[in-house]
């Protein structure tokens, strides 16, 4: 192994074995670090992450000490950090701190998009009740009311008039910090509802050229919820859908001055053309990761490691065995209670299973992401798609949640 470091800013995912399986040596940034974790890196180094002026000062002490190459994070609330860290260090390779601002901020993407005219989509800001009169103004409902810079679809409401719009904000205004403890913007965005089927778009940029690598059909549930309970890749879409998909995001990544990552582009296809939703500045979540290196050979977490080395998709060792079509369904509860499933369901077609519950837990009503019950992951062939496959499958399992009042 060399001498070279790369320092991992609260990973979320396997990011150390994978700094390590190229033969760099690790730095862990995270608040509290476990013991297991301390043995798994080279140098752990436990900090309030959100003090970010004690950061940037240690991470300089230790480029004194150490050959630091890189700095890398697949956690959502920790890239404008490492992209701060980066650009202190003047590390070639990097997502500029600013775009990754605007990656991070819903607001400030939208901003930029539309001073751009690309994509563009009608939008306020406000931060409290009395904004409101005057901000509705010439403006049509419904509308999409959800915080500047949250994540997991938390929040984000469709609104039929102003006294949803107002019940959404007085909401939105409760929660002062996200879950690693970061301010909440004050600035809530309101904006024109984008009626029409939703897609992801995973690429990659490198010294300015974006490559798109796929495009995922996003499943989300009728609003008022919005929760993601499935995506199939890749998405079935004629040739005009695909090209004008690829081009809006080519050029919004260009204009929110995106370099040096793997991008994860959220998308409406609407009767207008497709509008961007959200731009991420990493890999998508909710494996399809695992989708798209099933159809594509693409590891998309091992290319978003080696963009911060200035690499491209033609450093990356390709898996050889793909097939047709992935897919994956999550499973929600449409009610608070005790959950009861068949833990005996299998199915040769079933490539990867997991429950975040167990058989018998009281769980809560699935109203975001972050409290789905599980999910299951399908491959297609020649004969049978995927998502054709998967809709089979889920009329088998069989998912109870009995009411509280009922136990």
């Amino acid at each position: 192994m060399n001498n070279k470091y790369v320092i991992l800013v609260s990973p979320r995912d396997n990011e150390a074995q994978l700094v390590q399986e190229y033969g760099y040596k690790t730095i862990l940034l995270r608040k509290e670090i476990s013991f297991d974790e301390i043995f798994d890196v080279d140098v752990p180094v436990e900090m309030d992450l959100n003090n970010e002026e004690a950061v940037l000062e240690k991470c300089l002490q230790l480029a004194d000490q150490l050959d630091i190459i890189s700095v890398f994070t697949m956690n959502e609330y920790r890239i404008p950090l490492a992209s701060k860290i980066s650009e202190e260090l003047k590390l070639q390779y990097q997502l500029p701190y600013e775009a990754s601002l605007r990656c991070r901020n819903k607001k400030m993407a939208r901003q930029k998009l539309n001073e751009a005219g690309v994509g563009k989509v009608q939008y306020r800001l406000v931060n409290s009740q009395s904004d409101l009169e005057a901000e509705l103004q010439d403006i049509d409902f419904p509308l999409i009311v959800k915080p500047s810079n949250d994540s997991g679809s938390k929040n984000v409401y469709l609104c039929k008039d102003k006294v949803e719009v107002s019940t959404a904000l007085q909401n939105i205004v409760q929660s002062k910090k996200n879950i690693v403890g970061q301010s909440i913007d004050t600035d809530i965005l309101i904006e024109e509802f984008l009626d029409g089927p939703e897609y992801s778009i995973e690429s990659v940029t490198v010294n300015g050229q974006t490559t798109v690598l796929g495009i995922t059909k996003k499943l989300v549930t009728p609003y008022p919820l919005s929760i993601e309970v499935g995506h199939d890749f890749p998405a079935n879409l004629n040739a005009d859908e695909e090209r004008e998909i690829r081009s809006l995001v080519e050029q919004s990544l260009a204009v929110l001055g995106v370099d040096f990552t793997v991008t994860h582009s959220e998308v409406k296809l609407t009767k207008k053309g497709p509008r961007i939703v959200e731009v991420n500045a990493r890999p998508g979540g909710d494996e399809i990761p695992h989708l798209v290196r099933a159809v594509t050979g693409i590891d998309l977490k091992a290319l978003a490691f080696l963009v911060t080395l200035g690499r491209g998709i033609d450093s990356l060792t390709l898996s050889s065995s793909t097939v047709p079509s992935a897919s994956i369904r999550f499973l929600l509860a449409n009610q608070e209670g005790k959950l009861s499933f068949d833990e005996q369901f299998q199915s040769p077609e079933i490539k990867e299973q997991k429950w975040y519950a167990k058989n018998g837990q009281v769980v809560k009503r699935t109203e975001s992401n972050f409290d789905r019950l599980g999910y299951f992951i399908v491959y297609g062939d020649e004969q049978n798609s995927s998502s054709t496959k998967v809709t089979s499958l889920e009329k088998g399992l069989a998912i109870s949640i009995k009411n509280p009042l009922e136990i």
